[in-house]
């Protein structure tokens, strides 16, 4: 049986359109689904639109479906994983404040120096292409205020031009340390959260290793070294120790 090839055209652009309509309609969908307290339905969505590209607000909403879902180890990677691209998001961050008061694991804060404790905060303020922006501003910035220092007659602006110049360059100096600091921060991240109900911590990288303590669904951990399909973690600042590579994921 042979198909009209215009009726061919006709049934490949609906399916065509279908497919398009329906990928444009999959964030109201998943709000659909969240608001009906379908969790599952709006989590599967929320996957196919991180699959399509990533934003600090997918990973909240489906972190947030995550939760309902009584997934908190996932809930709590993809809050972080939301932080991660905007550390500013507020919403993510009283979320997996709340969410971390589920985790059976308490980890002992250790609270830096001031100074240290400020920087890093500031470093935070913008992302990695919007501290590479302001330091290029700046830098332009720097470079007027040098040619009108040399150039200008007026010993006043000279004077105003020269001193504003210096500190526009060295602000544009400590943007592009934040930028190249916040780059690597994305790329290397160092820390994962625990996704097994319970694994046990090993001394060696071996099963028969000697179980130093557990760690529980949800804990924050510091990767910091691999070894076949082992991985030493630190937790806490000072408990180190041994576990299994499917037991966790990389934020």
């Amino acid at each position: 049986m042979t198909i009209n090839p215009k009726i061919a055209g006709v049934i490949i652009g609906i399916l065509c359109f279908s497919t398009v309509f329906a990928q444009e309609n999959l964030p109201q969908m998943a709000e659909k689904f969240y608001a009906d307290k379908d969790y599952e339905n709006a989590a599967a969505t929320y996957q196919k639109l991180l699959a399509q590209g990533e934003s600090a607000d997918l990973y909240y909403n489906y972190a947030n479906a995550l939760f309902k879902m009584d997934t908190l180890g996932k809930a709590i990677l993809y809050y972080e994983r939301a932080l991660k691209i905007n550390p500013l998001h507020a919403d993510a961050k009283a979320n997996l404040a709340f969410a971390n008061t589920k985790i059976t694991d308490k980890v002992e804060t250790f609270q830096p120096f001031f100074l240290v404790d400020w920087f890093s905060s500031l470093g935070k303020l913008l992302t990695t292409n919007q501290w590479a922006y302001l330091s290029i501003g700046l830098f332009a910035a720097a470079i007027i205020l040098a040619l009108l220092f040399m150039f200008s007659s007026y010993r006043q602006l000279r004077k105003i031009c020269f001193f504003t110049g210096i500190v526009a360059l060295l602000l544009s100096i400590f943007s592009l340390i934040y930028a190249f600091s916040q780059k690597k921060y994305m790329e290397d991240n160092p820390f994962a959260i625990v996704l097994a109900g319970s694994v046990s911590v090993k001394s060696s990288p071996s099963i028969s290793g000697t179980e130093l303590f557990v760690l529980h669904e949800g804990t924050k951990i510091e990767v910091l070294s691999t070894a076949q399909n082992w991985t030493e973690v630190r937790f806490s600042g000072d408990k180190i120790g041994w576990i299994t590579d499917d037991s966790f994921e990389k934020i």
